[in-house]
């Protein structure tokens, strides 16, 4: 069952789960965690255990002997029409070695294109995978067979509509503004927003404001960078380094903030040099958001081209400093910020 659009196969699968027309096999991959787990469980209601979960629950985590995969293939559901096999992360439609994820080979290939031949009627087959290549020829095979799913992260306007509609369910209020910032300071992802609106629905008490959300929740490292930069640019030491204690409190490393800070104005002085204004261009040439895309405009219309080009030469010295053992990466952190923020307003 091939298809182009992931839109449709979301839509397809949602018209087979509410007609209960399963199909016998299924991969969920992409990097979107919580639709993954939604439709899963959404599979699991259709397929009953019969009090029997041992039986009529089969899971496989991880690479697992073969003789495991085919004891498990070839079984038979007990006390009931259906049973699922749930394998997760087998990385079986992999080409290329890449850390621990290795592809099948041969053998394991030719093993796993007989058992997509010979799917039963009482087995639910589910793959849900963090490493797949569509290009795979187990992949093709097994889409083929059934039906592949590319669980991918929502647009902001979907994510927004989520926000919105399980605010108003706990009978409150989040205006899209508001909203809309939520989700752009949080890691990506509907499990973490679901975790941190949570949060934000416990502590407030009728409307979530920006103040409660800058309050509450946990901000993605990046936003905390953008943090710093805007502290750098307004020249107040005092909360660059409150950020950085709390940082060092929770035990980032300092090189990796250091190197975050240059890859932002890096970035900001790419956008001076070239002249952009609009953050929709900004997007485009930078491949972020156009939210991002703003605080980036941001940042190179606050600092001058001197200074930014600055910020991007100094870290390859100071990377040199910290490995001869001159520094501590703190140390070295510490003092590039305050040349960063002697030299904000440099201008060319």
């Amino acid at each position: 069952m091939a298809k182009t659009s992931k839109k449709k196969d979301i839509t397809e699968l949602k018209a087979q789960l509410k007609e209960n027309r399963l199909q016998k096999l299924y991969i969920f991959y992409g990097e979107e965690e919580y639709l993954k787990e939604y439709f899963i469980k959404k599979i699991c209601e259709l397929v009953p255990d019969g009090n029997l979960e041992e039986f009529n629950r089969i899971r496989i985590s991880g690479a697992a002997d073969y003789s495991v995969y085919d004891d498990a293939w070839e079984g038979m559901p007990m006390m009931t029409d259906r049973r699922i096999l749930m394998i997760r992360d087998s990385n079986i439609f992999t080409i290329q070695k890449k850390g621990d994820t290795v592809p099948p080979n041969e053998e394991q290939r030719a093993f796993w294109l007989e058992k997509f031949k010979r799917l039963s009627d009482d087995t639910v087959v589910i793959f849900c995978e963090k490493n797949v290549d569509a290009r795979s020829a187990l992949f093709k095979a097994a889409s083929k067979a059934g039906f592949a799913v590319k669980c991918e992260f929502l647009p902001l306007a979907d994510l927004k509509a989520w926000v919105i509609k399980n605010t108003l369910k706990a009978h409150k209020k989040i205006d899209d503004k508001t909203a809309e910032y939520l989700i752009s300071v949080i890691d990506p992802g509907l499990t973490n927003l679901e975790h941190e609106l949570n949060k934000l629905l416990n502590f407030c008490s009728d409307v979530i404001y920006k103040s409660d959300i800058d309050r509450v929740t946990a901000k993605a490292i990046d936003i905390k960078i953008f943090d710093i930069t805007d502290g750098i640019m307004a020249g107040d030491a005092a909360k660059v380094f409150k950020i950085l204690n709390d940082m060092k409190a929770q035990k980032e490393r300092a090189f990796g903030i250091l190197y975050l800070i240059y890859s932002n104005a890096e970035k900001m002085l790419h956008l001076k040099l070239a002249g952009i204004t609009n953050r929709n261009e900004a997007a485009g040439l930078l491949g972020c958001s156009p939210w991002t895309a703003a605080r980036y405009l941001s940042g190179a219309a606050g600092f001058g081209a001197d200074a930014l080009s600055r910020m991007v030469t100094r870290v390859p010295e100071i990377d040199y400093e910290i490995k001869s053992g001159a520094v501590t990466e703190w140390q070295a952190l510490e003092q590039y910020i305050i040349e960063a923020l002697r030299s904000r307003k440099e201008r060319k």
